[in-house]
């Protein structure tokens, strides 16, 4: 058994994570442009809604346990037989949670008459609910073993896209789409029970399951607010509107979720050392982490939204044809969170989290929610998908804005105002560089691939001769690493 985790800086492990992020990003495009052309906006629909709802019962099923046990996880990694109780602890916890609620999701399905009209398509979608039994995710995030979270996650998603192409030809496959989507995630936990034997092993005395249960149920409480809020827009517009609305918004969302995954991975990476650093009373550590974190999502979030306010149109006309071509107007208005989001998780969330205050975390999700159930109930009727969209906007902001008031007590950023600054000059340069290339009549395709390349170059350039701290300090690093290693390699003849 391996004694302790491995000992990647935090560089590495953010190589690593973007890495994971960027397959995470790759495959769902790909993945949603082939199943968009095959199933269409109806059927993709009615596919959407039930995971929709089986996403629901996942997330009670595992309580707040991938949040609750990459913290805890992080503190006993040092210590093979605590690390291997804790281990043990939290993965009964989540094994009875699960049962219980696989139980409700069937009795769900079984008794109201829509469901049972698809009742194939539910028990499919609803698998993952049974399957969660075995996802120990956390403990490799935990570990920050992020260099084999990325590779395993690249060989499932590689597999599952060819059994897609495989098994999906045609509107009648789509119980063979929900299957695939199943396994997607199911390959995971499989290939994390393998390899987990490597750091932890299961025991069944001394253990004191109590212990986590406080902190497990307001964590839940925490996770069933957060996706309330994100969940129920499709929710709501699979009832009160059409199978091909709840399409062009969750797949303008889809697009949008992608890349806010992305900008979200930084604050789950910073996490297990962040916490150290809290318990460790290193003040100036944690600041200089979260300080390093802020900017690299200013970074990356704030010309990302601009560029895809831009060729939102371009991109969901290439991606998933004219029929969806509403949902480009979903994206824009979505974009914004870009920003909002990752600031709030990490200036907010991940600083409550690591502070122990679970119970202000409640009440910021949960006003949240509030607000985006009152939000869409107003708004749905009304302006349908636009309005699902709109009630997430207002939603988010008011998560950010208590976030920030709760939170603010716990940590100090300082020395920022110029980088950003620097930021916003080189977003602007880049938007201008784009809308040029954007009046070009020319294929879409092609002018999509020169203003992403075009706009990514101009942006780094411009950057680079401010000298922005992130760019030069990481980005410029590996840069003149390569350059120096091909320098070192080459022999004149």
């Amino acid at each position: 058994m391996k004694n302790t985790p491995s000992n990647n800086s935090m560089t590495r492990n953010i190589i690593y994570y973007m890495f994971y992020q960027g397959l995470n990003v790759i495959f769902p495009f790909i993945t949603s442009m082939y199943v968009a052309r095959v199933l269409l906006p109806t059927v993709v629909g009615n596919v959407t809604y039930a995971q929709n709802i089986a996403t629901y019962f996942s997330i009670l099923a595992f309580l707040g346990i991938p949040t609750y046990g990459i913290r805890e996880i992080a503190k006993e990694r040092k210590n093979e037989r605590d690390l291997s109780k804790l281990y043990s602890e939290l993965f009964f916890i989540n094994l009875a949670s699960t049962v219980f609620f696989l139980a409700v999701y069937l009795t769900l399905i079984f008794s109201v008459q829509r469901f049972r009209e698809d009742i194939w398509l539910y028990l499919i979608t609803g698998s993952v609910i049974a399957f969660n039994a075995i996802n120990n995710e956390w403990l490799f995030s935990g570990l920050e073993e992020f260099s084999f979270i990325s590779m395993r996650s690249g060989a499932v998603k590689i597999i599952s896209f060819i059994l897609l192409v495989i098994f999906v030809k045609n509107p009648d496959d789509h119980l063979a789409y929900a299957l695939l989507t199943v396994m997607g995630s199911v390959g995971n936990y499989m290939i994390n029970i393998v390899f987990s034997s490597k750091y932890v092993r299961l025991i069944f005395d001394g253990l004191n399951m109590r212990r986590h249960l406080r902190p497990i149920l307001i964590l839940t409480g925490v996770n069933i607010a957060i996706e309330l809020y994100s969940l129920v827009d499709v929710t709501m517009l699979g009832i009160i509107s059409t199978p091909e609305d709840v399409a062009f918004y969750s797949y303008g969302s889809r697009i949008f979720k992608i890349f806010l995954q992305v900008l979200n991975s930084f604050t789950v990476v910073i996490v297990p050392r962040a916490a150290l650093f809290f318990d460790n009373g290193d003040k100036a550590g944690f600041n200089a982490l979260l300080r390093k974190t802020f900017l690299t999502l200013s970074v990356i979030s704030i010309p990302m939204v601009c560029g895809m306010m831009i060729v939102s149109d371009s991109a969901v006309e290439l991606f998933f044809g004219n029929p969806f071509l509403s949902s480009s107007s979903v994206l824009k208005l979505l974009s914004p969170i870009l920003i909002i989001s990752p600031f709030g998780y990490l200036l907010g969330s991940r600083v409550l989290l690591i502070a122990n205050k679970e119970r202000q975390m409640l009440l910021c999700v949960f006003l949240g929610a509030i607000v985006n159930i009152i939000g869409n109930s107003i708004l749905i009727p009304k302006y349908t998908y636009m309005g699902a969209a709109m009630a997430s906007v207002i939603s988010e902001i008011t998560v950010f804005a208590v976030y920030l008031n709760l939170s603010r007590g716990y940590y100090k950023i300082s020395d920022t105002a110029l980088d950003l600054v620097k930021i916003c000059v080189g977003t602007i340069i880049m938007s201008v560089s784009i809308l040029v290339i954007n009046k070009i009549d020319t294929a879409t395709a092609l002018k999509l691939m020169i203003e992403v390349t075009v706009g990514s170059f101009v942006y780094f350039l411009v950057e680079s001769i401010m000298h922005e701290e992130i760019i030069e300090k990481y980005i410029g690093k590996v840069i003149k690493k390569r350059l120096g290693d091909i320098g070192a390699n080459w022999t004149w003849k």
